[in-house]
């Protein structure tokens, strides 16, 4: 197939290490390009893309930065100018995979480059540090890289790494292999977009029925988990590619989570991509009316307020009067910015299968609260449409295919 894999390195350590992974590309049939991420010291060995090409790309000048003796003060620079030369290779159809090998500093800067090509190309990354508390999760980020624990160090070519590496190389490998086999195919002029929808597992049920609505009428259906990273993902996905024709966005509590402080944050500027794109959007409020604190930051007056154990990690509490005030308001302010349309549908039985009529945490009264505050500040052209049901019954589900429709008709 002879795909190209970028191989992102600090080549003034690891270069032994990084020629050994292209060996095992190449002996697959692709070819391998160093990309050198060094800091300091000189590279090792040759690499393919220079550290002096990679300055440049960066805008700064490389007698300048010769002259930088502090590693944190070169990494923004070389991470710079690599994002700016994977860029210029994916446009040019240069690179099919990438894959980096490091400790904590390679590992960041590898991440961080792979981050700025789009869903899809094949990430890998290569760490000794995968496992420590806390990193993984920055390292990914809201990105789709593939993280690999190394084990041991990545320090010589012993055994052990060779077999890590061997395993390495296959991997990226198969990856693009899998992705040239199974490519995304994006619609087409005058096909049907495709559309982001977000899950929430307290709103599972009205998603599939969503789903199954929208697939009736020709469109593919992109989902992803309103936990905080996946919300967050839509958005950057939203703001950096048009592959989404509109949003159905079931569960933005990520709004709320955000302000409060909760675990489930989405970031400053969930709910605002779509807007800014000018692409239709259906908003739902589930779970909108629970948080879910961090248990290090847990406020003894929680104690006092309706709670929901979802589930081992994770206990959902009921908003206050004054919190859901809070969040209509942002939301609102949020929404008002929208430069294509909107409308928000309130389900009256219940915003979530957690507080159905009839169950002991259905509360109208402080839903109406948030209903009221959100009417009061959208502006006139977008509609809050009630809706006599819960959220989770197939009517409520009839309800968003409606309102979709409508909305992709006056487009």
């Amino acid at each position: 197939m002879n795909k190209v894999i970028i191989v992102l390195v600090m080549a003034e350590e690891k270069w032994e290490e990084a020629a050994f992974l292209c060996q095992q590309i190449e002996s697959r049939g692709h070819k391998a390009r160093i990309l050198d991420m060094g800091l300091l010291e000189e590279p090792q060995g040759t690499c393919d893309i220079t550290r002096e090409e990679v300055i440049s790309l960066s805008g700064r000048d490389t007698k300048e930065v010769a002259l930088i003796t502090d590693r944190g003060k070169r990494m923004p620079i070389m991470v710079d100018g690599a994002i700016q030369k994977v860029r210029e290779l994916y446009a040019e159809g240069n690179i099919d995979g990438i894959i980096s090998i490091g400790g904590t500093t390679g590992t960041q800067m590898g991440t961080s480059i792979m981050k700025s090509l789009p869903f899809g190309v094949p990430k890998l990354a290569v760490s000794s540090t995968a496992s420590l508390p806390g990193i993984a999760s920055r390292y990914i980020g809201t990105a789709d890289i593939a993280l690999m624990h190394s084990v041991v160090e990545i320090a010589g070519l012993n055994s052990l790494m060779r077999n890590v590496l061997s395993r390495a190389a296959a991997a990226i490998c198969g990856m693009v292999e899998g992705s040239a086999k199974v490519p995304i195919s994006l619609p087409g002029k005058g096909e049907k977009p495709l559309i982001a929808m977000t899950h929430f597992g307290p709103c599972e049920e009205c998603a599939v029925n969503v789903r199954k609505g929208l697939e009736e009428r020709g469109y593919q259906v992109v989902g992803f988990s309103a936990a905080g990273i996946g919300d967050r993902a839509m958005e950057g996905i939203i703001e950096r590619q048009n592959i989404f024709g509109a949003v159905i966005d079931l569960a933005p509590g990520g709004v709320g989570e955000e302000l409060l402080g909760f675990s489930r944050t989405a970031g400053p500027t969930r709910l605002e991509a779509a807007g800014k794109k000018g692409i239709p959007q259906i908003i739902a409020p589930c779970a909108v009316n629970w948080g879910s604190p961090l248990k290090r930051k847990y406020k003894p007056e929680y104690e006092l307020r309706k709670k929901y154990q979802y589930d081992a990690l994770r206990t959902f509490v009921k908003l206050s009067k004054d919190e859901m005030i809070m969040v209509a308001d942002a939301m609102a302010d949020k929404l008002n910015k929208a430069r294509g349309p909107v409308k928000v549908l309130i389900p009256l039985g219940g915003w979530s299968s957690l507080d159905r009529r009839g169950t002991d945490f259905n509360e109208p009264e402080l839903d109406r609260v948030f209903v009221d505050k959100l009417k009061e500040k959208l502006k006139q052209d977008i509609e809050v449409r009630e809706v006599d049901t819960d959220l989770e019954t197939s009517e409520f589900a009839q309800a968003v295919v409606q309102a979709f429709d409508e909305v992709m008709v006056s487009k």
